[in-house]
């Protein structure tokens, strides 16, 4: 194509193969190939004079709130090298990228640092160097952090062993928040819910009183706030003393004619050394079984059995004596002796062993030969004697425990191992039947009238004896055995059998029947 003008001074026109071929710098041609007046220099070549309005179509990336900073890449037309992009507020302010990157005409890269969301949404600009731009209203938001509603701090403090529930929250107004644990850690026993926040768990032992430090991160997938906590995990001793009370089974009743049985022996220490790590075996002793009605009578009542923890020992009350065999038998407490003449009660066994204090009295005697039988002994008083045609009622038993029976929701108002009563006198109705000891022992019961009553489960309570006529005894009660040391000590490692009890500033561990506990 030739080069031709419009005149000797206009300028020169054609296609893109006819421009001229040794240009002089600020030569200017217009290009009919592409539409635009063109004008050469000697460092760029021909370039437009006139550059056409870029737009956007589109931006993608993200702002973020916590990094104070965000990239983005936005898509559109007629993007040229030396465009720069700007980001508009809400309030109206134009803010420059800190790098606007030509990528091609129809992408470029933009990164901008120091955007409030005070004012989001933001707009984007795109500027080319001949000041013809492309706007995307409401082009994007700040990306805002999660907002952190727990305090940084100390979340508390708990014993070794205790059960732990702490809430930790965070919110984000634009995601899902998750949690993880940035430095430091939790103390033993514990875990983070990476979707809640919540710190739960069974807190580890520890040798020393310790504060655990550590930070937490909330997080909406792009944002991520720290916080720092702590946590402090008291040590509870091992106890190496604790108070033990062994009760044993009171004995039973015996029938026809037969006294009543005695309570179960008591044995209590204040200072029991316990050695951590080490099993100790409990028994809890039942109570002797009641002599039936039989004819002729017989000696069929037995002893209270044994408890025992450890070494310690609560020997089983004495069972009331049958007719017959007169004189009461001994046990932990002894029993009541029979009628028929003057007879006297069963003496009590129980002793002080290995630094226990063993508490038990003797059985009640018989004095005449009228059917009428002696009452169980109890662990804080002797059984009583018949007192004519009436039995004899059995001793009391001991409320020197009175808090261990609160409790522990035990013993008979606050007592344990009391006597069983005697024998009624010769059908001379209820009022000739005789009580049983405070304490857990069974009433006697009246000639020809029934059976005697039990001593009270886990008591130690003798068994009630009766008068003639081919009535049955009562059954004895069976013991109990209760441990008790501070609160403020560990709990023990494993129990078998037992119940754990806390009041008043102490643990208990309650066994009525046969177990072990480790401390």
């Amino acid at each position: 194509m030739a080069i031709r003008s419009s005149s000797s001074s206009g300028i020169p026109f054609g296609g893109t193969a006819g421009r001229p071929a040794s240009p002089g710098n600020g030569q200017p041609y217009f290009n009919g190939d592409v539409g635009r007046l063109e004008l050469y220099t000697t460092s760029t070549g021909w370039q437009n004079i006139v550059q056409e309005t870029p737009g956007i179509a589109s931006i993608t990336g993200t702002y973020n709130e916590s990094a104070g900073s965000g990239t983005f890449t936005i898509s559109g037309t007629n993007f040229v090298s030396g465009g720069i992009v700007y980001a508009i507020g809400t309030n109206g302010v134009e803010y420059q990228a800190t790098t606007s990157t030509y990528n091609s005409i129809v992408q470029m890269t933009a990164a901008f640092t120091g955007l409030s969301s005070a004012y989001e949404p933001y707009d984007i600009k795109v500027v080319n160097p001949s000041n013809l731009f492309g706007l995307l209203p409401d082009a994007f938001f700040i990306n805002n952090s999660p907002i952190w509603s727990t305090s940084s701090g100390s979340l508390g403090s708990a014993n070794e062993g205790s059960s732990v529930s702490i809430s930790l929250s965070a919110s984000d107004s634009d995601s899902t928040v998750t949690y993880a644990i940035s430095s430091g850690s939790l103390p033993g026993g514990l875990s983070l819910n990476t979707s809640t926040g919540a710190i739960t768990g069974t807190l580890s032992e520890i040798s020393a009183d310790t504060t655990y430090s550590f930070s937490v991160t909330a997080s909406d997938g792009q944002n991520v706030i720290s916080r720092a906590f702590s946590y402090s995990v008291i040590n509870v001793p091992s106890t190496t003393s604790i108070q033990a009370l062994v009760v044993a089974g009171g004995g039973g009743g015996a029938g026809d004619v037969g006294g009543a049985g005695g309570a179960g022996g008591i044995l209590y220490h204040s200072t029991f050394s316990v050695t951590t790590g080490t099993p100790y075996a409990v028994a809890v002793g039942a109570g002797g079984a009641f002599g039936s009605q039989i004819s002729p009578p017989g000696d069929n009542a037995t002893n209270g059995v044994n408890s025992t923890f450890g070494v310690l020992t609560g020997i089983g009350g004495g069972k009331g004596a049958s007719y017959g065999t007169t004189f009461g038998y001994s046990g932990g407490s002894g029993g009541g002796s029979s009628s028929q003449g003057s007879f006297s009660g069963g003496a009590s066994t129980q002793t002080s062993n290995n630094g226990g204090i063993g508490y038990g009295n003797a059985g009640g005697a018989s004095n005449t030969a009228n059917y009428a039988s002696g009452g169980g002994g109890g662990a804080g008083a002797a059984g009583n004697a018949n007192s004519g045609t009436t039995g004899g009622a059995g001793g009391v038993g001991l409320n020197t425990w009175s808090t261990w029976a609160t409790a522990t929701s035990s013993g008979d108002n606050g007592y344990f191992a009391g006597g069983g009563g005697g024998g009624g006198g010769v059908d001379g109705g209820g009022n000739q039947s005789a009580v049983g000891g405070t304490g857990g022992g069974g009433r006697g019961w009246y000639r020809a009238a029934g059976s005697a009553v039990s001593g009270t489960a886990n008591t130690g309570g003798g068994g009630g004896g009766t008068a003639g006529g081919g009535s049955s005894g009562g059954a004895g009660g069976s013991g109990i055995v209760i441990i008790r040391y501070a609160d403020n000590y560990k709990d023990a490692a494993s129990v078998t059998s037992g119940t754990k009890y806390t009041s008043g500033g102490y643990k208990y561990y309650k066994f009525t029947a046969t177990g072990s506990i480790t401390f």
